[in-house]
């Protein structure tokens, strides 16, 4: 339910626990919820079924309270430090992602935001309850549209603690990561940001071609360049293909 009272409900894929397999907090324990619908189709996407605005159930506050109670029970010998939102895209449903982030701060569990970095205005309503949020900046070549000018809008809303992902195909170019870099330089430069070469997937937006991971000497080359830019910059592989792992 809302601060004003206003009875709230989201499409919701699946809840449940497992380990984050990206990023700066790669290893930990979290709830998952997957929330349903995209407003974005990317090349790699590993979830293309919660890309649907169909997609998944709907589902109201205390029904997400209670599974995620449930597997916080089930689960006591592993302790979870977060709730991770992630879809889909969390920020298209914002209203129920407050009311649930806020439940989940009062329950002594962190907020973490998994996002594609476009929907500033959803983000500024959300952004006090959060305490990491992992932004996805799109590469055209990926995603068939250029989203530069609203990614740096939205990176200077993200809260502290908070980091960038990138992830990179054999058809990400040097020109592609130098806006990368000016971005993060204009917007976030203290934010770590994370090159996550892609796994290998049917692309859900280019008729079922298969999407393959940048080569790793351009990949090297591209964590060099970016390492004499910024602060803190790390190439790290998505895991859960590689644990087995949802």
């Amino acid at each position: 339910m809302s601060a004003s009272g206003k009875r709230l409900s989201a499409r919701i894929v699946e809840v449940f626990s497992s380990i984050q397999g990206e990023g700066v907090r790669l290893g930990e324990r979290q709830v998952f919820v997957r929330f349903g619908g995209c407003n974005l189709r990317c090349d790699y996407c590993d979830e293309p079924g919660a890309s649907d605005p169909e997609s998944g159930e709907v589902w109201d506050s205390a029904s997400l309270e209670s599974a995620i109670s449930a597997l916080l029970g089930a689960e006591a010998g592993r302790r979870h430090k977060s709730v991770c939102w992630t879809g889909g895209e969390p920020l298209l449903q914002w209203e129920f992602l407050d009311a649930m982030a806020d439940w989940a701060r009062r329950n002594g569990l962190e907020n973490f935001l998994e996002t594609n970095g476009v929907l500033s205005k959803a983000l500024e309503r959300v952004a006090a309850r959060l305490d990491t949020v992992s932004v996805d900046i799109k590469l055209p070549s990926a995603v068939g549209m250029e989203l530069w000018e609203e990614h740096g809008k939205f990176l200077r809303l993200v809260p502290p603690g908070s980091f960038v992902k990138v992830i990179l195909t054999e058809d990400s170019t040097a020109q592609e990561w130098d806006r990368v870099l000016q971005v993060m330089e204009e917007s976030s430069p203290g934010l770590p940001l994370v090159l996550q070469p892609a796994t290998p997937v049917s692309s859900p937006r280019r008729q079922g071609e298969t999407v393959r991971p940048i080569p790793p000497v351009r990949a090297l080359e591209f964590l060099l360049k970016a390492r004499q830019r910024l602060r803190d910059v790390r190439l790290v592989p998505q895991w859960h293909p590689i644990w087995k792992m949802r």
